[in-house]
């Protein structure tokens, strides 16, 4: 194993989809799988509104976010985490940034930012948004 460089986990985080998003459940750790992006500071994902890891967050904000890739033989495989802390975003600004940003990587029209980002603050949507600092970030490779 090897460590990454900063520049191989973002490379990483720009071509990964998909990550893993793990709270605390009280004592417990809970986890979801959920799309995401990042800017030079942040990472922006999202939960359902009201669902269990928003009760997760909203109670104790203290998070990771993990990626990982692999070959199909296994030979290659890396994978990022950051050990951080989540912010629910409430403010409409702060919402209509995280989607930009999170529909431009998914190659989202951006027409629809406008009206779904008033469904967030009005807190009639079925999602919470969050922003993670990239604060404690970590990555390993194997193979070559």
């Amino acid at each position: 194993m090897r460590t990454l460089s900063e520049n191989e986990i973002q490379q990483l985080m720009d071509e990964i989809v998909w990550g893993t998003l793990i709270a605390l459940d009280g004592e417990q750790p809970y986890a979801i799988e959920t799309s995401f992006a990042v800017d030079d500071k942040f990472l922006y994902t999202g939960s359902k509104c009201g669902g269990r890891m928003n009760r997760c967050i909203e109670k104790k904000p203290v998070v990771t976010f993990k990626i990982c890739d692999s070959t199909m033989d296994a030979k290659l495989f890396l994978a990022a985490n950051d050990e951080s802390y989540a912010k629910i975003l409430t403010e409409k600004d702060e919402i209509v940034q995280c989607l930009r940003i999170i529909y431009k990587k998914l190659g989202l029209p951006e027409s629809r930012i406008e009206e779904r980002a008033n469904q967030i603050t009005a807190k009639t949507g079925s999602l919470s948004l969050y922003r993670i600092p990239l604060k404690k970030i970590a990555g390993v490779a194997s193979g070559s």
